[in-house]
């Protein structure tokens, strides 16, 4: 079969099965960090992509690189295996496998292997990752074996803000005051929960979830939670949960 009709087969298998999924609520306010993505992914290496899987997990490694602390973005096989996420948009651990090397064959990313560590390195096909890749070879950098500090593709929690739109209505400029001071005096924890019961009840209003909050502030969160945190104070849930005083 020609790559050409491979390809677009995978894009109608993919199409299939997004209809399964729920629709993007679209992006937050909150959203202040952008991920740098070169302007030649555009112009010169999207239009050679072959595989849907190609692009998510060529995506994913701009979002990891941008979240790495090292002087050298580099990652490893063992890293991004361990990631649910990816390797459930690759279509599993053995199409991730087969995805990384796609992408290399295609010039997107590096690779290097470091057998006297056992090892696999990728490196987005950049100067950086050229020169690193360049210093593997020549000897002057030996890798690490040392993890990065967990890089894992989840969703970021709703705030206070995108809950009460989805589930009670639209935010006038006194509701997001109160909004405000609610989120910094009870843990998100507690916000959603509250709501959560709010609908359940069919209660759909704020005061009612203010209720709960106020209850649950004097009474405690229940047993369970109790058990938890030993707390009935929200500041001393939060401070527990932080590991200072």
């Amino acid at each position: 079969m020609p790559p050409e009709a491979r390809g677009l087969k995978a894009i109608k298998e993919d199409s299939v099965a997004k209809d399964t999924l729920p629709p993007f609520n679209g992006f937050s306010e909150s959203e202040s960090s952008g991920i740098e993505i070169p302007e030649a992914f555009f112009t010169d290496l999207l239009p050679i992509l072959n595989e849907p899987a190609q692009l998510r997990v060529l995506l994913y490694l701009f979002w990891h690189q941008a979240h790495q602390q090292d002087r050298v973005r580099y990652f490893r096989l063992e890293e991004l295996a361990a990631d649910p996420a990816l390797a459930e948009m690759a279509g599993g651990l053995p199409a991730l496998s087969d995805t990384l090397e796609g992408l290399t064959e295609l010039g997107a990313i590096l690779k290097a292997d470091l057998e006297w560590m056992n090892e696999t390195y990728y490196f987005i096909n950049s100067p950086q990752g050229r020169a690193a890749v360049k210093a593997l070879e020549a000897g002057e950098w030996q890798g690490t074996n040392k993890n990065h500090p967990p890089v894992q593709l989840v969703p970021e929690r709703p705030n206070i803000y995108q809950l009460y739109e989805e589930n009670i209505g639209p935010i006038t400029p006194m509701t997001a005051d109160i909004l405000k001071e609610d989120e910094a005096d009870y843990p998100p924890e507690w916000i959603e929960e509250a709501i959560r019961q709010a609908v359940a009840r069919n209660a759909r209003n704020w005061k009612y979830v203010q209720a709960i909050l106020k209850r649950w502030r004097t009474e405690g969160r229940g047993n369970e939670q109790n058990r938890r945190d030993n707390s009935q104070s929200p500041e001393d849930y939060r401070k527990g949960w932080l590991g200072h005083d």
